[in-house]
C-alpha cells in the first residue's frame, strides 16, 4: 500500500521530512509546499536528486490562506507541517474540518491538553489522527523517555537533555540559528512544566543551570525551557515522580541570553518607536540572526536522556546518549536529520495505522521501544548503559 503526503513548509526540516518519508514510507506522491515556490521547487529537486528518482512535488501555499491550506490537505492522507509553531494551532484545526491526519513539530501544549483534545470523538469519526510536538526536543527526546521507562517495573525519575549546536562555540553566545528565532525566543521565556513529586509543577525558563559532560563535547549547560515536555507531564502523572527537560549549550550562553530577556529584549507588549509600533522580541528576532547564522559553520545535536526507578525489585538507572552530525553524503544538518527524520517516523506510524485514531498526545502515539527501532534504522547510534543492583 502506498499513500500520500503532503509538507507544509520547504525551509530548513520539511526537505528532510521529504527524504525520509521516501525512503521509509512508502510514498506514493510527496507534496512540498511553500509560500516561496521557487524555494519549494529548488528543494524538491535536491531531494529529487538525492534520491535518484522524482516523487517530490513543488507546490506553492500560502498557510495564512485558508482556502489554499484547505485544498492543499485533501490531496493528502497524511499532513505535515514544518512552519513556525504559532501557525499550527489554527493548520490542525484546518486539518481536523477537512478530516485529514495531521502533524506538527511545535504546539501550544496547554491549548491542545485543555482545549483541542475536546475535539478526540470527531477526529476518532473521521479516522484520523493528529498528533502535536513531533519533532526534536519536543518530540524524539520524550520518546527516549519512554524507552527508559519500558525497561523498569517502576519508574522515579526522568530527566531529558537536548541541544542543537555549532560544532565549535562561536562568539558572542557560542550558538548558530539551526531554526526559526521567534522559536528559539518563545523557548526561552515563560515557564516550563514538569513533574515534580508526581505533581505538575512549573519552573522557570533560562534558571536552574546544570553542567553536564558530554563526550566528546566536554562541559556543557543545560536550562529550563519552555514546551520541552509537551504534555507528557499531564499523560505521564502517576507513572512518574520527577519528569523534566533542559536545553544544551556551550557555557556562557544562559548567562548572556538571560540578561537579553531581563533587559526587555524579549517582551511582547509593543512599544512605540519613531510613530511605529513593534515589540522588542519581534526587534530582537530580526537583530539577532544575522549575528549568529554562520552558513559555513556545521552543527551538531546532542541528546541526554536519564531514568532511574526499579527493576526485579532493585534499584535501577539507565543513561541513553548519543551526538549527531552535519550529514556530508547528503548536506543535511544535524539538526534537519534529528528533526525531520522524527516527524517522518511519526507521519509514517500514522500512515500505517501504528498510531492511533483520535487527538493524540504525542508520549501516546507509540511505544518508546517502536520509535528507537525506527530511529536505529536511519543509521543513528543510541549509546545505552544501563545500572543495576542485583539482590542475593
Amino acid at each position: 500500500m502506498t499513500y500520500k503526503y503532503a509538507i507544509l513548509g520547504a525551509g530548513m526540516q520539511g526537505p528532510a521530512v521529504a527524504y525520509d518519508l521516501a525512503r521509509f514510507g512508502d510514498a506514493e506522491a510527496i507534496y512540498l509546499a511553500d509560500i516561496d515556490e521557487t524555494r519549494a521547487t529548488q528543494k524538491a529537486e535536491w531531494v529529487n536528486q538525492l534520491l535518484g528518482r522524482t516523487v517530490v512535488c513543488p507546490k506553492r501555499v500560502d498557510a495564512t490562506d485558508e482556502q489554499q491550506v484547505r485544498a492543499y490537505f485533501e490531496q493528502a492522507d497524511v499532513v505535515i507541517s514544518a512552519v513556525p509553531w504559532q501557525m499550527n494551532l489554527r493548520l490542525i484545526q484546518h486539518a481536523l474540518e477537512v478530516k485529514r491526519s495531521f502533524i506538527d513539530m511545535g504546539n501550544d501544549p496547554e491549548w491542545f491538553w485543555h482545549e483541542f483534545r475536546k475535539r478526540d470523538e470527531e477526529a476518532k469519526k473521521a479516522h484520523i489522527a493528529l498528533v502535536p510536538d513531533c519533532g526534536l526536543a519536543p518530540g524524539m527526546v520524550n520518546h527516549l523517555g519512554l524507552y527508559c521507562m519500558e525497561q523498569m517495573d517502576e519508574c522515579h525519575e526522568i530527566r531529558l537533555r537536548c541541544g542543537g549546536l555549532p560544532q565549535r562555540p562561536i562568539p558572542p553566545i557560542g550558538y548558530k540559528l539551526v531554526f526559526n528565532m521567534i522559536g528559539v525566543i518563545s523557548e526561552y521565556t515563560g515557564e516550563a512544566l514538569t513533574l515534580h513529586e508526581g505533581k505538575l509543577h512549573y519552573v522557570p525558563t533560562m534558571d536552574d543551570v546544570e553542567t553536564l559532560e558530554i563526550e566528546p563535547l566536554g562541559t556543557l549547560e543545560a536550562a529550563p525551557t519552555s514546551g520541552g515536555t509537551s504534555t507528557a507531564p499531564y499523560t505521564l502523572q502517576g507513572k512518574v515522580r520527577e519528569y523534566d527537560y533542559k536545553t544544551l549549550r556551550y557555557p556562557g550562553h544562559w548567562a548572556a541570553m538571560r540578561a537579553l530577556r531581563d533587559l526587555g529584549f524579549f517582551d511582547e507588549q509593543p512599544m512605540e518607536l519613531h510613530g511605529v509600533h513593534i515589540s522588542p522580541r519581534e526587534i530582537a528576532a530580526k537583530v539577532i540572526p544575522p549575528h549568529i547564522d554562520f552558513p559555513d559553520e556545521k552543527d551538531l545535536v546532542v541528546v541526554y536522556a536519564y531514568g532511574s526507578g526499579v527493576k526485579n525489585g532493585a534499584p535501577y538507572s539507565i543513561r541513553l546518549q548519543f551526538v549527531e552530525y552535519h550529514d556530508e553524503a547528503t548536506g543535511f544538518t544535524a539538526m534537519e536529520r534529528c528533526t525531520g527524520f522524527a516527524a517522518s517516523i511519526i507521519a509514517i506510524g500514522v500512515a500505517k495505522g501504528v498510531v492511533p485514531r483520535g487527538i493524540v498526545p504525542y508520549e501516546q502515539s507509540m511505544t518508546g521501544r517502536q520509535f528507537v527501532a525506527e530511529w536505529l534504522k536511519r543509521g543513528f547510534t543510541l549509546r545505552e548503559t544501563v545500572s543495576r543492583q542485583v539482590s542475593g
